[in-house]
């Protein structure tokens, strides 16, 4: 809130954008996201042996397992999260004229960072996951299979984003959009950017799956061909960023 204030203050002219239909809009917002923290509070409850109707006595549940579990961090984390995307999609609408153009205009800015999280999973292969499944698997021993499931989880849900941006960019057509939807059209439409995020996604799925049950059927040559999918996800980063 601090910062819409700083808004209307330096920049003349965007004070318009606080009207009745903005300010309408962003606490409609504040409703859903709030009701999505709800959802995965209820979810964390049901992990620790709760059940999702003790959303009710949340306050006292926290309060007789603070320091004992890591359920009020977690519930804490959940909330922030909400309010965190909340301000940011609020934002978004206070900085475009139309309430509507405005939520579309966040959505767009989060398609287009969760497109690119394919690469953020990479990322998280070589620094993380690699050395330590290598190790393992050397030893022979299998690799943490929760991360590898995690990884293999969370690459899909991002490549699903970038399906939909794709999608989206090659049937949208030449419209009058504001920035970030033009820019999100503009990204999917870049095929050398795109079809690197895509072939980096079916390595990562690759990765989990060669990690997950390699060690069971081909033993120690399991970490060869890791080894040769990290130096693939590498070549492809390294073009895409190379041109």
């Amino acid at each position: 809130m601090v910062f819409w204030v700083v808004i209307w203050v330096l920049f003349p002219g965007k004070e318009k954008n606080f009207s009745l239909p903005n300010i309408v809009s962003i606490f409609l917002l504040l409703i859903i996201f709030l009701l999505v923290a709800l959802y995965f509070v209820g979810r964390t409850l049901e992990r620790y042996g709760y059940s999702r109707r003790d959303v009710k006595r949340l306050s006292k549940i926290i309060e007789k397992t603070h320091g004992r579990l890591y359920l009020s961090k977690e519930v804490f984390n959940t909330v922030a999260n909400a309010l965190i995307f909340w301000g940011l999609f609020s934002s978004a609408v206070l900085l475009t004229e139309n309430p509507l153009w405005g939520v579309l205009n966040a959505v767009a800015m989060f398609a287009r960072i969760f497109s690119f999280f394919v690469l953020l999973v990479s990322m998280v292969i070589w620094v993380l996951g690699f050395l330590p499944c290598l190790y393992r698997l050397l030893k022979g021993r299998e690799p943490n299979r929760n991360f590898l499931v995690e990884i293999m989880k969370l690459n899909l849900i991002f490549t699903a984003t970038l399906l939909a941006v794709r999608l989206i960019a090659l049937h949208a057509g030449d419209i009058s959009a504001p920035h970030y939807l033009t820019e999100l059209i503009a990204f999917g439409r870049n095929d050398r950017v795109v079809n690197a995020l895509f072939e980096l996604s079916a390595l990562n799925f690759l990765f989990g799956l060669v990690g997950f049950y390699g060690l069971g059927r081909i033993g120690k040559g399991t970490a060869l061909i890791l080894t040769v999918i990290v130096l693939g996800q590498l070549w492809v980063a390294w073009g895409m960023f190379a041109g």
